[in-house]
Formats: structure tokens, C-alpha cells, sequence
């Protein structure tokens, strides 16, 4: 092997493309969970005004959370997303559609190979093929995905 040859890591990518469709509900319900901050900021207000509550009041602690996602979740998933959306902008109709079966809608393998009428032969070929190509597009900016500030793992 040359030293320049750079080894895939199948398995993170393999990784990485089944938490794509949990990183997307995140992001939905993350997004959703904004719509509720003018309520909670006028019922902050309310407490200020009224002097009723205390300072740790579970009211304070939901307005700061749902700060903290506006400044830190919400991005942060959609530079996840728009990074693997970017790595399957390389992949050609099929391959979209075996990454779709497989890691999105995660079929066993046995069903994707019927689905695309693959021997096991070409479904593995297939896969490290299809794998590769999502690696070699991102893989300088592979930080982001291995980087875990809400302790998924």
C-alpha cells in the first residue's frame, strides 16, 4: 500500500449515513421548539412583573434551553446535514437509491439485494464502492461528524 493511499473507514461512514435521518428529525423538532420562545419570553415577563417564580424556575430553565438550541444545536445539525447531503451530491441515481435503501430506510442487506438485483458478490462490491466515493468527497471535513457535543454516542 502506498503511504499516500488513504484507508476508508467503512464503518463511520456506514455510521454516520444511518444517523443522517436522526441528525434531520432533530433538526425538525429542534426548529419546531423555536416557534414556542415568544410564549415563553412574554410568560417571563409575566414573572418579572408580577414577582411570582423563583430564579431557577423550570420556566427560566426552558427559556435558556431553547436559547442554547437557536445558538448552538440548530446550527450545528445543519452543518452536519448539508455535509452529508454534499457527499451524496457525488453519487449517481443508483447509488442514491442503495444508500436510501440501506442506510436511510436501513433494509437488511438481503432485501436491498433483491430490491436492486445484486448477487452478495456485487452488493458488497457495490457498498464499498458507493462508501468510498461519500468518504473521498468529505474526509477533510470529517471533524464535524466525528466531533459529539450532545453525547449521541
Amino acid at each position: 500500500m502506498l503511504v499516500a493511499e488513504q484507508i476508508t473507514p467503512y464503518e463511520k461512514v456506514e455510521n454516520w449515513l444511518i444517523a443522517y435521518a436522526d441528525w434531520k428529525a432533530r433538526l425538525k423538532y429542534a426548529q419546531t421548539e423555536l416557534a414556542h420562545i415568544p410564549g415563553l419570553t412574554k410568560a417571563l415577563h409575566e414573572v418579572a412583573i408580577y414577582g411570582c417564580g423563583q430564579p431557577n424556575d423550570t420556566l427560566l430553565r426552558t427559556v435558556i434551553q431553547r436559547l442554547e438550541i437557536t445558538e448552538y444545536e440548530i446550527p450545528f445539525l445543519q452543518s452536519r446535514i448539508g455535509l452529508i447531503e454534499y457527499a451524496l451530491s457525488a453519487l449517481v441515481p443508483e447509488e442514491r437509491r442503495f444508500v436510501q435503501l440501506r442506510y436511510q430506510d436501513q433494509l437488511a442487506f438481503s432485501i436491498v439485494m433483491d430490491r436492486l438485483g445484486l448477487s452478495r458478490r456485487a452488493y458488497f462490491y457495490h457498498r464499498k464502492r458507493v462508501l468510498k466515493k461519500i468518504y473521498g468527497k468529505i474526509k477533510s471535513r470529517t471533524a464535524l461528524l466525528e466531533y459529539d457535543p450532545f453525547g449521541e454516542k
